[in-house]
């Protein structure tokens, strides 16, 4: 950690130095030079700073709009109504009409997505013993009705 903060105020300095020897040159006061190189090199990264988040957060917004533009196709295995009854896995888009173009055939077809309802049920036990204790159950409510 030490060597990381040497090395970065070693290269301020550094940079300060050749600023102010620079400017020297014209007649400016060395440590106005000085002065003047750190506050460049803070200008420059904050620059470059912003710059390069811009250019990550950009990146990051393209890759998200290509992952839910692949999340958005879903694979559906169908049967071509041709005479040769081919399968085949076609991308379905849910929000538009979708469209193959078959393999054998080589005509356009449509594919019609249509939901259905199901009832779920749960799932019975089916041991022996549940089933003697029902039918028992069953023969004791019947004896006592008669």
């Amino acid at each position: 950690m030490f060597k990381k903060v040497f090395t970065q105020i070693a290269f301020i300095c550094a940079f300060s130095f050749v600023v102010s020897f620079l400017l020297a040159q014209w007649g400016v006061n060395y440590f106005i030079g000085a002065a003047f190189g750190v506050i460049i090199q803070f200008i420059g990264f904050y620059t470059f700073r912003t710059i390069l988040s811009a250019v990550v957060a950009l990146k990051n917004k393209q890759l998200e709009n290509e992952r839910i533009k692949e999340f958005s196709y879903q694979g559906l295995e169908v049967i071509c109504p041709c005479f040769k009854q081919v399968r085949q896995l076609v991308p379905i888009k849910l929000n538009t009409a979708n469209y193959y173009k078959c393999q054998e055939c080589n005509k356009r077809v449509g594919v019609i997505i249509t939901p259905e309802t199901a009832i779920v049920t749960e799932p019975q036990d089916n041991s022996i013993e549940a089933i003697n204790t029902l039918l028992a159950s069953s023969i004791i409510k019947a004896n006592a009705n008669s």
